[in-house]
């Protein structure tokens, strides 16, 4: 292990220090009887005391001086020399940190001590991005000059603007607390720069899922271009997805999902989603455990209905500290068929790693089949690399940690509008699939990822009009959690928003360089459709109008529907 030139001067001197005080004792009592003055053991410590300060009394007498007095006399001024210029010189450097904090510019703030936040720090770090953190600093970051660091409650405005926050990019609110993230998103509100080309961007940890669909949707509805653009994440929804990249469902054999917590529930609907895009000759057979499995699934199926469309869904209630001597025992719950993989997804790491360990038969379906969620894999990870413990499982087992794997700033800043814009993108590809069209008459029929630029573009602006179309015939968006609230839309309001829909498109293309021709070339940006509504087609009118009578369906998708209010 190595220590920094800093931590090896003050253990130094700190040996310096003792060094003084044991020979300026030992020295003054030997001078003090010298000179004939009192020994007594309180007066020796006193003027020993002294000597860090320049004034010991007996040392005022000419007389020689014993070795051991001689560089008492010495070191002890000498330590505490040292001592008031280390003092002062971390005194300038944490008024030097905080005006830089202040004075920074197009950085990143990230507010939190947390695990959530430890990891999005280190992500930005190798990014090699300027940080200012409202709160304790990460070991491994200290004394890096790109992190500075400012102390303080971050809802505080006063803290905020210490922070720098009128000139930042990006704010981070990764409280463990859902709420103090809210108020710290909603404090840098009240603080961001008025204008400038580009807003303050504000990300806030929620941890439930449900709540952090709520926000979303309420922040969708925000009308006019806000000072801050503010958006709302969970954790264990990004890290489904990073999991699914990492270790994607590839054939049609089973799938084993233990535990229904807040991960395992965002697995499930997120395996669905791709599996509904993906051409597959039927469903997946996906078996499910957890204490409440068939209540659960029945009201995850309940809320995102193309769960059960695309998933052969077999649910075991049996509570987790059952395994593996249950009853009925681990053996008889599992698919007959070896699963392709095993998600272990408590939200308890220690019990999600008992389920692991102690259940050989779910060791022997290849490598990397057994997949294990955990806070943090720091710790499991690098005495699983370092020790072997896991030599004998061949690979099996794979450790995968939420805040780590989710703690990226890209997927973050996959606000709402891209999930929109997914989702929107993603009914495209499915509709036009389930019509038996193919990539090469229409190629738009590919992944988001895999989409060129300026679709992309062109269905986030989509996505941003969502809220305002709604806005204009009293309706708003709301997490789908009450499925029955059946919403459809009336014919005028069809039109109305068919309209609206066409104006915003005919905006776009126009300040995209598009004009009118008689034939759509994209190489000469010519549209025939480019007038006002009166003048387009019926058939343009009518690829409007299915724009909006999908728009229920996409966002139920999403995880989101249509409420009337008012």
């Amino acid at each position: 292990m190595t220590f920094p030139a800093s931590y090896v001067v003050r253990v130094v001197f700190a040996g310096l220090a003792v060094a003084a005080l044991v020979t300026g004792y030992i020295g003054l009592n030997t001078y003090a009887k010298t000179l004939g003055l009192p020994s007594a053991p309180l007066d020796l410590l006193y003027w020993d005391l002294q000597l860090f300060v320049f004034d010991s009394a007996p040392l005022d007498d000419p007389s020689p001086l014993p070795s051991a007095l001689e560089f008492a006399r010495f070191a002890a001024p000498g330590v505490m020399v040292y001592t008031l210029v280390d003092g002062a010189r971390l005194l300038f450097a944490a008024e030097l940190r905080r005006f830089r904090a202040r004075r920074s510019k197009e950085h990143v703030v990230v507010c939190g001590s947390g695990s959530a936040a430890v990891a999005l720090v280190e992500r930005l770090r190798a990014a090699s991005t300027r940080i200012v953190l409202i709160g304790s600093a990460p070991v491994a970051a200290v004394g890096d000059r790109k992190v500075l660091y400012v102390r303080g409650d971050a809802r505080s405005p006063a803290t905020l603007r210490a922070a720098g926050i009128q000139r930042a990019s990006v704010l981070y609110a990764c409280e463990p607390d859902s709420s103090a993230n809210t108020a710290i998103a909603l404090a840098a509100h009240g603080v961001a720069r008025p204008g400038g080309r580009h807003p303050l961007s504000a990300y806030a940890l929620i941890t439930d899922p449900d709540l952090c669909a709520a926000l979303r949707a309420r922040r969708l509805s925000l009308p006019g271009r806000p000072r801050l653009r503010l958006d709302f994440f969970n954790l264990d929804e990004l890290a489904a997805r990073v999991l699914l990249d990492r270790h994607p469902i590839v054939n049609e054999q089973p799938v084993v999902l233990i535990g229904l917590d807040a991960f395992g529930r965002s697995l499930l609907v997120e395996m669905a989603r791709r599996r509904r895009l993906a051409p597959s000759p039927g469903p997946l057979p996906v078996t499910i455990i957890d204490t409440h499995a068939a209540r659960t699934v029945r009201a995850l199926c309940h809320r995102f209905e193309f769960v059960a469309d695309v998933c052969a869904l077999t649910t075991h209630d049996a509570p987790p500290g059952d395994f593996p001597l249950g009853n009925p025992p681990l053996g008889e719950l599992l698919p007959a068929e070896p699963p392709q993989r095993v998600f272990v997804c408590h939200d308890d790491q220690d019990l999600a790693l008992k389920t692991a360990l102690t259940s050989p038969r779910l060791w022997n379906c290849g490598p990397g089949s057994l997949v294990v969620r955990v806070e943090e894999a720091g710790t499991f990870s690098r005495a699983f690399d370092s020790v072997h413990l896991l030599e004998g499982l061949s690979g099996a087992l794979r450790v995968f940690a939420v805040n780590e794997e989710a703690g990226d700033p890209r997927l973050i800043g996959e606000d709402l509008v891209e999930t929109l814009a997914r989702a929107i993108h993603d009914s495209y590809v499915a509709e036009n699939t389930a019509r038996r069209h193919v990539r090469a008459t229409n190629p738009s029929l590919v992944p988001w990822e895999s989409l060129p630029p300026h679709l992309r573009a062109a269905n986030r602006r989509q996505a941003e009009d969502i809220g305002r179309k709604l806005t204009s015939i009293g309706c708003a968006l709301a997490p789908r959690v009450e499925p029955e609230l059946h919403f459809a839309f009336k014919d005028y309001e069809i039109e109305q928003l068919a309209m609206m829909e066409h104006e915003r498109w005919l905006r776009d293309l126009i300040a995209d360089g598009w004009a009118r021709g008689p034939v759509r070339d994209t190489g000469t940006r010519r549209h025939p459709d480019l007038g006002g509504w009166d003048d387009i087609s019926d058939a343009a009118k009518e690829k409007d109008r299915d724009t909006v009578r999908n728009l229920p369906r996409i966002l139920s998708t999403a995880g989101f529907q249509i409420v009337r209010v008012g």
